[in-house]
Protein backbone atom coordinates (compact mmCIF):
# COMPACT_ATOMS: atom_id res chain seq x y z
CA UNK A 1 0.00 0.00 0.00
CA UNK A 2 2.76 2.83 0.97
CA UNK A 3 3.83 1.48 -3.02
CA UNK A 4 0.77 2.67 -4.64
CA UNK A 5 -0.12 5.37 -2.31
CA UNK A 6 -3.46 4.16 -0.94
CA UNK A 7 -5.01 4.76 2.03
CA UNK A 8 -5.89 1.70 4.25
CA UNK A 9 -9.76 2.90 3.72
CA UNK A 10 -9.44 2.85 0.33
CA UNK A 11 -7.37 -0.04 -0.09
CA UNK A 12 -10.49 -2.05 1.98
CA UNK A 13 -13.01 -0.78 -0.41
CA UNK A 14 -11.04 -1.45 -3.25
CA UNK A 15 -10.50 -5.25 -2.38
CA UNK A 16 -14.22 -5.35 -1.25
CA UNK A 17 -16.02 -4.11 -4.62
CA UNK A 18 -13.56 -6.33 -6.44
CA UNK A 19 -14.88 -9.35 -4.64
CA UNK A 20 -18.21 -7.97 -4.99
CA UNK A 21 -17.69 -7.67 -8.76
CA UNK A 22 -15.84 -10.90 -9.29
CA UNK A 23 -17.80 -13.05 -6.49
CA UNK A 24 -21.02 -11.71 -7.09
CA UNK A 25 -22.40 -12.98 -9.98
CA UNK A 26 -20.83 -15.97 -9.52
CA UNK A 27 -22.86 -16.11 -6.00
CA UNK A 28 -26.17 -15.19 -7.51
CA UNK A 29 -25.91 -17.51 -10.56
CA UNK A 30 -25.38 -20.96 -8.51
CA UNK A 31 -27.12 -19.92 -5.04
CA UNK A 32 -29.25 -17.26 -5.52
CA UNK A 33 -32.25 -18.33 -4.57
CA UNK A 34 -30.76 -19.33 -0.86
CA UNK A 35 -30.80 -15.51 0.12
CA UNK A 36 -34.03 -14.93 0.64
CA UNK A 37 -34.52 -18.15 3.21
CA UNK A 38 -33.11 -16.90 6.28
CA UNK A 39 -35.27 -14.42 8.56
CA UNK A 40 -34.48 -10.72 8.59
CA UNK A 41 -32.90 -10.87 12.34
CA UNK A 42 -30.19 -13.51 11.21
CA UNK A 43 -29.41 -11.65 7.71
CA UNK A 44 -29.48 -8.52 9.58
CA UNK A 45 -26.62 -9.92 12.45
CA UNK A 46 -24.58 -11.75 9.24
CA UNK A 47 -24.17 -7.98 7.71
CA UNK A 48 -23.18 -6.40 10.66
CA UNK A 49 -20.49 -8.87 11.56
CA UNK A 50 -19.41 -10.75 8.90
CA UNK A 51 -19.88 -7.97 5.75
CA UNK A 52 -19.00 -4.56 8.44
CA UNK A 53 -16.67 -5.64 10.77
CA UNK A 54 -14.71 -9.08 9.33
CA UNK A 55 -14.73 -7.85 5.96
CA UNK A 56 -14.16 -3.96 6.00
CA UNK A 57 -12.86 -3.14 9.33
CA UNK A 58 -10.49 -5.83 9.46
CA UNK A 59 -9.12 -4.97 5.94
CA UNK A 60 -8.46 -1.43 7.19
CA UNK A 61 -6.68 -2.02 10.24
CA UNK A 62 -4.35 -5.00 8.52
CA UNK A 63 -3.66 -2.09 5.85
CA UNK A 64 -2.67 0.19 8.52
CA UNK A 65 -0.47 -2.19 10.22
CA UNK A 66 1.41 -3.15 7.21
CA UNK A 67 1.82 1.04 6.63
CA UNK A 68 3.37 0.61 10.26
CA UNK A 69 5.21 -2.43 10.24
CA UNK A 70 5.96 -3.01 6.88
CA UNK A 71 4.92 -5.74 4.83
CA UNK A 72 6.50 -8.69 6.14
CA UNK A 73 6.02 -7.99 10.04
CA UNK A 74 2.65 -7.13 9.46
CA UNK A 75 1.81 -10.22 7.26
CA UNK A 76 3.38 -11.98 10.13
CA UNK A 77 0.40 -11.42 12.32
CA UNK A 78 -1.76 -13.81 10.46
CA UNK A 79 0.20 -16.72 11.07
CA UNK A 80 0.00 -15.67 14.49
CA UNK A 81 -3.63 -15.77 14.49
CA UNK A 82 -4.17 -19.01 15.44
CA UNK A 83 -2.13 -19.26 18.61
CA UNK A 84 -3.74 -16.21 19.85
CA UNK A 85 -6.75 -17.83 19.74
CA UNK A 86 -6.30 -20.52 21.46
CA UNK A 87 -7.46 -19.30 24.97
CA UNK A 88 -9.82 -17.61 23.58
CA UNK A 89 -11.60 -20.74 22.12
CA UNK A 90 -10.61 -23.23 24.75
CA UNK A 91 -9.45 -25.68 22.08
CA UNK A 92 -5.97 -26.72 23.63
CA UNK A 93 -3.90 -28.37 21.14
CA UNK A 94 -2.25 -31.65 21.24
CA UNK A 95 1.23 -32.43 21.48
CA UNK A 96 1.54 -32.81 17.59
CA UNK A 97 -0.19 -29.83 17.12
CA UNK A 98 2.01 -27.57 19.83
CA UNK A 99 5.14 -29.11 17.59
CA UNK A 100 3.36 -27.39 14.80
CA UNK A 101 3.23 -24.03 16.19
CA UNK A 102 6.50 -23.99 17.06
CA UNK A 103 7.55 -24.91 13.69
CA UNK A 104 5.13 -22.33 11.85
CA UNK A 105 5.93 -19.79 14.41
CA UNK A 106 9.89 -19.89 14.25
CA UNK A 107 9.27 -20.11 10.24
CA UNK A 108 7.51 -16.69 10.56
CA UNK A 109 10.67 -15.45 13.01
CA UNK A 110 12.91 -16.59 10.04
CA UNK A 111 10.86 -14.82 7.75
CA UNK A 112 10.15 -11.56 9.12
CA UNK A 113 13.97 -11.00 9.75
CA UNK A 114 13.35 -11.81 13.45
CA UNK A 115 17.14 -12.97 13.82
CA UNK A 116 18.56 -10.00 12.30
CA UNK A 117 18.76 -6.91 14.66
CA UNK A 118 15.65 -5.01 14.16
CA UNK A 119 16.03 -1.18 13.04
CA UNK A 120 15.43 1.42 15.64
CA UNK A 121 12.22 2.07 17.52
CA UNK A 122 10.10 5.19 16.63
CA UNK A 123 9.45 7.48 18.92
CA UNK A 124 7.66 10.53 18.49
CA UNK A 125 9.94 13.67 17.84
CA UNK A 126 8.53 15.70 21.06
CA UNK A 127 10.44 12.64 23.26
CA UNK A 128 13.38 11.65 21.37
CA UNK A 129 13.99 15.81 21.50
CA UNK A 130 13.58 15.76 25.21
CA UNK A 131 16.39 13.15 25.48
CA UNK A 132 19.11 14.72 23.47
CA UNK A 133 19.39 17.71 25.47
CA UNK A 134 19.17 16.08 29.05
Amino acid sequence: MPRAKLDPLYAAALVSTGSLALYGPLYLAFCGGRLARPPAADFAVHVVFQDLLVTIISVVLYGRAIVILGASAGAAFGARVPVFAIPLLGEWPSGADWARIVVISAGVFLATGGAREPPGMIVPAAISACGKDG
